[in-house]
C-alpha cells in the first residue's frame, strides 16, 4: 500500500470512528419515570413493567429487561404505549425479591 493510500484510509478509519462515537450518548434517552416507580414495595406482581422518557425512544432497538434472584422475567414485547414511553407485560408468576429493570 502506497503511503497515501495508507494516509487515506487512516483518515477515513477516524472519521468512521468519529462517527460511530458521536452516536453512542445517543442510544438512550434520560429516564423520567417508572411503573412500578423506581424502590416500590409492591404486595402483587405488577402486570406490565413502563418506562417513560424526556424523548421518544426507537421502539426499533428498545427492549425493556428485569432480573430478579432467580434470573430472567419472562416478559411480552416491548412497545410503545404513547410518544415517550415503552411498556412490557408480566407474563406468569415471580417470586419474592428484588428485581432490577434495565433497557
Amino acid at each position: 500500500m502506497s503511503p497515501k493510500t495508507s494516509r487515506l484510509v487512516g483518515i477515513v478509519s477516524i472519521v468512521l470512528v468519529a462517527l460511530a462515537l458521536s452516536v453512542v450518548p445517543r442510544a438512550h434517552t434520560k429516564l423520567q419515570k417508572t411503573e412500578p416507580a423506581d424502590g416500590a414495595v409492591l404486595s402483587a406482581v405488577p402486570q406490565h413493567v413502563e418506562l417513560w422518557f424526556e424523548e421518544k425512544p426507537d421502539v426499533s432497538v428498545s427492549k425493556i429487561e428485569v432480573a430478579g434472584p432467580s434470573g430472567g422475567v419472562d416478559l411480552g414485547p416491548t412497545h410503545s404505549m404513547s410518544e415517550k414511553s415503552l411498556m412490557a407485560v408480566v407474563k406468569g408468576n415471580i417470586g419474592d425479591g428484588k428485581y432490577t429493570v434495565t433497557w
